[in-house]
């Protein structure tokens, strides 16, 4: 390296690295990646670097694709009506995972939470009383902060399954898994009066049904504190696009 000008400056004979190197840089591959693969031991090394990264960009660019998707059809009309229900839901016995992170969960961890919980409850034989359902502080749309764990839900995210109260009200073994990095546990769920629409399609579009949800919510003035909630009326690997979701928005009840 020159010391005056800080450019490096390479003999002839490191030519072909220096061209490796600045093809790889072009490709958005980290300083400390370059250098494993120039120093890889052998052609197996070597491609499985560079096949790393590029499944990475291969990521990258469907997040980016998604993205684009999504904020193409939020600048579009959206001419399907709203259809709103009314509902009281019971507070119910669940098992479930919270998270004190209100990021914990979100996107790809949302179905690894769910097949966990699932796998809870078939270790534990309790009976399922209703579809898989999450739960999502206010603020967790707004300043991803946290929130203390209590009996009852109340924390930033929680994935649950309705059950069936155990006899005499026990607690029952569950287990924890790293991937989601919280213990599964048997907590309530809160009774709330809800304005639930039912979103038909891919969860990267849920944003569209909960902004006219929220929209109808607040042009009705009947908003209440309390955790928004979604019940996934479809099971966990079913395909993205088909699926069914009921968004319930806590509301004053009207009857």
């Amino acid at each position: 390296m020159d010391p005056d000008t800080s450019y490096r400056r390479y003999d002839t004979d490191q030519l072909p690295e220096a061209q490796v190197i600045l093809r790889l840089r072009g490709f958005g591959m980290p300083l400390e990646e370059v250098r494993q693969v120039l120093q890889a031991p052998d052609a197996a090394t070597r491609n499985a670097a560079m096949i790393s990264h590029l499944e990475r960009m291969e990521s990258r660019l469907a997040e980016t694709q998604s993205a684009v998707r999504s904020l193409r059809r939020l600048l579009e009309a959206d001419e399907t009506p709203l259809v709103v229900e009314h509902r009281r839901i019971p507070e119910t016995w669940a098992i479930g995972v919270i998270s004190r992170s209100s990021h914990r969960l979100n996107g790809p961890l949302l179905p690894t939470a769910r097949r966990l919980v699932g796998d809870a409850l078939a270790e534990t034989g309790l009976r399922r009383t209703g579809p898989d359902g999450s739960l999502y502080d206010a603020d967790f749309f707004t300043d991803g902060g946290y929130a203390e764990l209590g009996e009852v839900v109340t924390s930033k995210v929680a994935v649950f399954i309705p059950v069936e109260l155990p006899a005499g009200g026990r607690s029952v073994d569950l287990p924890t898994d790293q991937a989601v990095n919280e213990r599964v546990i048997l907590t309530r769920v809160p009774a709330a009066d809800l304005a639930v629409t039912t979103h038909l399609g891919s969860c990267s579009e849920l944003d569209r049904s909960y902004a006219k949800l929220g929209s109808y919510v607040t042009q009705r003035a009947i908003g209440v504190a309390g955790p928004i909630r979604e019940y996934h009326l479809d099971p966990v690997d079913a395909p993205d696009p088909g699926l069914r979701t009921e968004v319930g928005w806590p509301v004053f009840p009207l009857q």
